[in-house]
């Protein structure tokens, strides 16, 4: 099995190396064009300035993004940093509107007003750094185009590198806690089934991409990224960006609840290394390097590789292993053309523990909720020595981004990815619970392969300076291939695929001194299956396209420093290849239970709400008030007359969904130097529609959510405090009664819990370019117990470690 990974590793980095060197041909090619486009940027067309902090100082280092506005993601961007006497400078530029954005370590992000650059002129921007201000960043998640925070019509998080570090998560998932509206629930040790609901929606409702571009497993179940929720790791990022509520008009499929983007570190100037080890509780041990630099300031690169190690776990046996690793290539060909190459990996390795049952009490109450208690309603996971998973996701992509003139601008970006699972299990049985399991274990071996290949292209144009249009196509071809073993079916060893072919628009408007935004956006996906995957009466029918639209307008009181927002729009999800293909063997033969015609889960969401800033710049709060509702889902459910008349007897069809509605809000305050205070709270009324039931109420979204995070920084020294409280929900939990075989649902109330973690760091410069940062924390401070969907959750936990920049 190892020299099989080793080989399709291999295979797909051949892949990658292929369509780079057709890429760079064909620019070649096409290098007549890009000499024209240079020679009307000339030399003296540039920006140039000087970063300080507060006290005139210079800074050296500090990080300087130039971004076009009307550029797509990373395609229009330059990247430098300050040298010692703290200047920067970008020449050779194409006319059109920016914006910069400065960042430096120890400091809050900054970014300058919107600004226009005429052919043959040099602007100067100079920059001063605060201690005591919140950040500042550009955002390009709202509408896929850079934009500063007062622009954004949307309710938009960031998390940028210096957030991520202080907080020393071992996985992604942690960092996120405390963003408004966003459920995160690991159940169990590190490497254990983890999920991230936005605004009361499900787990396959939230999108995933990497630097603009969607990653998913096609071998989902859901057609989504959750089987990849717990083994992604904070490695090489630059920031991530978190869009809660519909996205779908731009990302397409799956951005129901909300999109996380996951944005890589960019390299420049000197070449710069880190590393670092920690080890603690649990048997956790993290080892990570990383570097980034640049050549001639046209070539920018950086690549990060962490290895994870958990040997022990919660009970001592959940063990879990996970290699990630990340690297990123931007070459600026000409000042207008750049070409550049994102790669991800994971590996990872997992034991899996059986999971919790209901007892008997569960079911003896009159309680539509029983409370759920440990030995008494229920039974927690317990250990299975044999039982386990293996995950692989490889993401490669490549991006060419062209600037015709200061108006028009194209991106043509390329990702594969790729995705390998398997499921295993033995026949051994922990002696402690062999009583659980009266008639032995059950050995089997379940592979799913998925394969995503997308290809995007679209075009920004500038109409007049009030407005920007952008218009695209998306290409997206996927497979899905399922192993059993052993195999009770003459259809193992199967491979399904689907096609799919979006057109999408958008346009933003800029009015009153760009006080008002307004942005509007439609999207047409339609899906192509092959007849012959399309059985008997079902041969003639085709599957129905899927029709969005996104609206958004923001306007901001200068005077006031108030910004009111609204955003309306549909959310979708496009069915997956099991649910249209899906197939079960039973004593009778093959029974299907999937449609091939089914329609696309659609969503219709609003919200509407206000930022304030008050205290130049260093206090900022909001609230959002937001509604979702799932017009048509994709449900399994039993059928008294199959609906396609295959003689199903039960399968997935379209039903009616729920709603989820509540309240998002949020604090940011930097009373002191170097002091940086993070507050959220969410309130979530979530209802899910059960067939012959009507709505119910949502499982594990708890109607209270609470984030707190401290930062602060003296001198050498930083601590970071978070706090996140999650109040009581409600979880399924299934009975075991092999003996009497025996399968009932109990719905239990499990109680909240508060998690606070605390961390502390203290750098010493060694040498003028090697500077070291020693480490120490704890996770769960509290030491509180609590269980997620009925699975241990870690106590207090320690880890401490050390690491080196040079």
């Amino acid at each position: 099995m190892k020299s099989r990974n080793i080989r399709e590793v291999r295979a797909f980095q051949l892949r990658m190396k292929s369509l780079i060197s057709g890429v760079l041909l064909l620019l070649l090619i096409h290098s007549s064009f890009a000499t024209f486009a240079q020679n009307r940027a000339v030399a003296i067309t540039s920006v140039t300035g000087r970063i300080t902090d507060e006290r005139g100082a210079s800074i050296e280092g500090a990080e300087v993004v130039l971004r076009s506005r009307n550029g797509s993601s990373d395609g229009a961007q330059f990247v430098t940093r300050t040298r010692r006497d703290g200047l920067y400078s970008f020449t050779n530029l194409e006319q059109g509107d920016y914006v910069l954005e400065v960042k430096a370590r120890g400091f809050a992000a900054y970014t300058t007003e919107n600004f226009r650059l005429e052919r043959g002129r040099a602007l100067t921007r100079d920059a001063q750094l605060s201690l005591k201000a919140i950040d500042e960043a550009v955002v390009i998640i709202a509408t896929g185009t850079p934009q500063r925070a007062d622009e954004v019509a949307k309710s938009v998080t960031v998390l940028d590198e210096q957030t991520i570090e202080a907080k020393h998560d071992l996985t992604l998932a942690e960092s996120l806690r405390g963003t408004p509206g966003l459920r995160v629930q690991q159940q169990g040790s590190p490497g254990a089934l983890t999920g991230l609901r936005f605004r009361g929606q499900r787990n396959y409702d939230t999108a995933i991409l990497l630097d603009g571009l969607r990653v998913r497993d096609a071998a989902d179940i859901n057609g989504s990224a959750a089987p990849f929720f717990a083994d992604l790791l904070p490695v090489d990022l630059d920031r991530v960006e978190i869009l809660r509520g519909s996205g779908s008009s731009i990302y397409g499929t799956n951005a129901i609840g909300g999109v996380i983007n996951i944005v890589p570190k960019t390299g420049a100037d000197k070449t710069r290394f880190e590393a670092s080890v920690e080890a603690g509780s649990l048997g956790t041990a993290r080892e990570r390097l990383q570097a980034s630099g640049g050549i001639n300031k046209r070539v920018g690169y950086s690549f990060s590789i962490t290895r994870l190690d958990v040997r022990r776990g919660v009970d001592g046996n959940d063990q879990y292993g996970n290699t990630a690793s990340s690297a990123r290539l931007q070459f600026s060909l000409t000042p207008s053309i750049n070409l550049s190459a994102n790669f991800y990996a994971t590996i990872a390795n997992a034991r899996v523990n059986n999971s919790p049952f209901a007892l008997a009490p569960a079911f003896a109450t009159n309680e539509t909720y029983p409370l759920a208690v440990e030995g008494v309603t229920f039974q927690p996971d317990y250990n299975n020595p044999d039982q386990g998973r293996r995950n692989r996701l490889l993401v490669g992509s490549v991006r060419l981004t062209q600037r015709i003139n200061g108006a028009l601008s194209y991106t043509i970006a390329y990702q594969r990815v790729a995705s390998h699972r398997r499921n295993y299990n033995g026949i051994a049985v922990d002696p402690r619970y062999s009583s659980f399991t009266p008639f032995g274990d059950f050995a089997y071996n379940s592979t799913n392969n998925g394969t995503t290949d997308t290809l995007d292209a679209r075009a920004n144009v500038q109409i007049g300076q009030y407005n920007l249009a952008t218009i695209g196509f998306e290409f997206e071809r996927e497979s899905f291939f399922q192993e059993n073993i052993p195999s009770f079916s003459a259809l193992n060893d199967t491979t399904d695929r689907q096609r799919t072919t979006a057109i999408f628009g958008q346009d933003q408007i800029y009015l009153f001194n760009e006080r008002l935004q307004i942005s509007v956006g439609a999207r047409a996906q339609g899906y192509r299956i092959r007849a012959a995957d399309r059985p008997n009466a079902l041969r003639n029918v085709t599957a129905e396209s899927s029709i969005t639209g996104d609206g958004a307008v923001a306007y901001f009181f200068r005077s006031t420093n108030t910004k009111l927002r609204a955003h309306v729009g549909n959310g979708f999800r496009a069915p997956s290849l099991y649910e249209r293909f899906g197939e079960v063997f039973l004593a009778n033969g093959v029974r299907r239970l999937g449609d091939p015609t089914l329609r696309a889960e659609q969503s219709i969401g609003a919200d509407g709400g206000f930022d304030q800033r008050l205290m130049n710049d260093r206090l900022r709060f909001g609230a959002t008030y937001f509604y979702t509702r799932l017009q048509r889902v994709i449900g399994y459910t039993a059928f008294q007359v199959d609906p396609l008349g295959l003689g199903r007897f039960a399968g997935y069809t379209n039903q009616a969904g729920g709603r989820a509605r509540g309240l998002e809000s949020y604090l940011e305050i930097a009373p002191l130097s170097g002091t940086n205070v993070h507050v959220s709270y969410t309130y979530t009324n979530s209802d899910r529609f059960a067939p012959m039931r009507g709505l119910e109420r949502e499982f594990v979204i708890p109607k209270h959510l609470f984030g707190l995070n401290v930062r602060q920084r003296y001198k050498a020294l930083l601590l970071n405090f978070d706090l996140n409280h999650t109040a009581f929900y409600i979880a399924p939990v299934f009975e075991n009664d092999l003996l009497n075989f025996s399968f009932r649902e109990a719905d239990l109330r499990f109680a909240g819990y508060t998690k606070a973690d605390l961390f502390a760091s203290y750098e010493r410069a060694l040498s003028e370019r090697i500077v070291m940062t020693l480490f120490a924390g704890a996770e769960n401070i509290f030491n509180e117990r609590y269980f997620e969907n009925g699975f241990r959750t870690p106590g207090a936990t320690g880890r401490g470690g050390v690491s080196f920049r040079f």
